[in-house]
């Protein structure tokens, strides 16, 4: 089924190198939704994921000749995707919007001080965790963001940053004992 997918693809592919705009709006339909959701992941921003989807289909439409086949065509998608991520971050100085937390959000049960004081110790330590990866080395954010928030495999990883699987592994490994080296040092550390 898979292969049928990737054929559909060839020939929407071809129609859209030989000029076809409605070719072209089948594979927006078509990969939008995804990349939106992968960009959303990464930036935990609606209107960053919406502005780099839109910047990643009209660089799509833009650099389509280059598209040669040797990666599926959403894997092509998602580099040119995760790469204006990157680039927007980088040039922009942006940091990453605040942890959008609130009590009215939580559905949790506040019975007494204790758990407030807990709820609140929580949303901070998650804010600080978050913001800990945020400042994270570009490299070991990516690989991780990409393992532990959209759940791809190392194989997938490798070709999106197109490095070789074991830097990707390595990577990952040195991302997670950062974090936790973080957790144990300024969080457990400190109550």
């Amino acid at each position: 089924m898979k292969k049928n997918s990737n054929d559909n693809d060839s020939v929407l592919i071809e129609r859209v190198k030989n000029g076809d705009k409605g070719a072209f709006n089948f594979l927006v339909n078509k990969y939008y939704p995804r990349v939106y959701a992968s960009l959303f992941s990464y930036t935990k921003s609606k209107e960053d994921s919406e502005d780099l989807a839109q910047q990643t289909f009209l660089k799509v439409w833009q650099q389509i000749e280059s598209f040669r086949g040797d990666s599926a065509f959403f894997t092509w998608i998602y580099r040119i995707a995760i790469n204006l991520a990157k680039n927007h971050f980088v040039s922009s100085g942006y940091k990453k919007q605040k942890v959008n937390t609130s009590i009215e959000n939580a559905e949790i049960e506040i019975s007494s001080y204790e758990n407030i004081e807990a709820v609140l110790m929580h949303d901070q330590s998650m804010k600080q965790i978050k913001e800990f990866i945020n400042n994270m080395p570009e490299s070991l954010k990516t690989a991780f963001t990409l393992r532990e928030s959209e759940g791809k495999s190392y194989e997938e990883i490798s070709l999106i940053t197109e490095t070789p699987i074991g830097t990707v592994r390595s990577r990952i490994f040195r991302a997670r004992e950062s974090i936790i080296d973080y957790m144990q040092k300024e969080l457990i550390g400190n109550e």
